[in-house]
């Protein structure tokens, strides 16, 4: 037995063994971990709670964490223990690999958690909302738009020459007449869209009408008089209008609900792409793609 101490095979077996045991004692924490045992905590349940809710505001979660009776922790526990089961043997089962799906998921979880740094971005005050409305202004233009009814004659039904003519016969007996704004549907034929046109945006007139009708209705003042005849792709129209309001950009006064949400949206998009740039900042990319 004496020799068997002295044979360098059994020292070198000893000598891993002592190594063996004192990393196991080392690293205890670590071998401590069983698969089939799921540890809750309260720090557990409100990561849990608010990757859930899709909102990082740790002192809220912490207060509604707080405010649960007793059935619903125990829900709240049970919830996270059965995603969590069904995660670990997921994971066990390899079932991540190559799982675009998975990786999808993941990205967005990212995403998520980027958003968890909008708590940091400082309020938005009066002076940054003016400074956001000044560089942004033309962004909230309002188009102009117009209010008139017409009386339509086709160039398709009596060609376009005769079909003007017809129209600025009609004029004279509507402004003779003094036909008002609603009895315009008696005189002229069917037009393939609208009658009356209230506060339409001058897009939507053109669109109807062609850019040339557009143009002179925008033109004409407004009055009592039937005027025109003005083309359109269609035939020749006689125009009663009764508003027409120009392209205008409204007050910071009228539409701040608006430019503060836009802003404060802008004002995330930073902070999250900042929080992004920051991770990414960690990683050295390399091309090797072909030139």
């Amino acid at each position: 037995m004496p020799s068997l101490f002295k044979e360098p095979l059994f020292q070198f077996l000893v000598i891993a063994l002592l190594l063996l045991l004192g990393e196991r004692l080392i690293n205890a924490d670590d071998y401590a971990y069983d698969q089939y045992h799921i540890e809750v905590d309260n720090a557990v349940l409100l990561q849990f709670m608010q990757l859930r809710a899709k909102t990082f505001k740790p002192e809220e979660a912490r207060q509604a964490l707080d405010a649960l009776g007793a059935e619903d922790r125990q829900r709240l526990v049970d919830d996270y223990a059965r995603e969590e089961a069904l995660f670990r043997d997921a994971m066990e089962l390899n079932l991540d690999k190559n799982d675009q799906i998975i990786r999808r998921r993941l990205i967005q979880k990212m995403d998520y958690l980027a958003q968890g740094f909008y708590d940091q971005a400082e309020a938005i005050s009066e002076d940054d909302l003016r400074v956001y409305y000044t560089e942004h202004r033309d962004e909230y233009k309002k188009p102009a738009s117009a209010t008139f009814t017409h009386v339509f004659i086709s160039s398709d039904r009596h060609g376009a020459g005769q079909a003007q003519v017809l129209a600025a016969e009609l004029q004279k007996k509507l402004n003779a007449e003094g036909v008002p704004f609603e009895n315009a549907p008696r005189y002229g034929e069917r037009f393939l869209y609208n009658r009356n046109y209230v506060n339409r945006d001058d897009d939507e007139i053109g669109s109807h009408f062609g850019t040339q009708f557009q143009e002179q209705v925008f033109a004409f003042d407004i009055g009592e008089q039937w005027q025109g005849p003005v083309q359109s792709s269609y035939g020749w129209h006689l125009v009663l209008l009764v508003k027409n309001t120009p392209a205008y950009i409204p007050a910071l006064e009228e539409i701040a609900a608006n430019v503060f949400a836009d802003a404060q949206r802008q004002q995330q998009q930073q902070v999250k792409r900042e929080a992004i740039d920051k991770l990414m900042a960690k990683y050295k990319i390399s091309d090797r793609s072909d030139r």
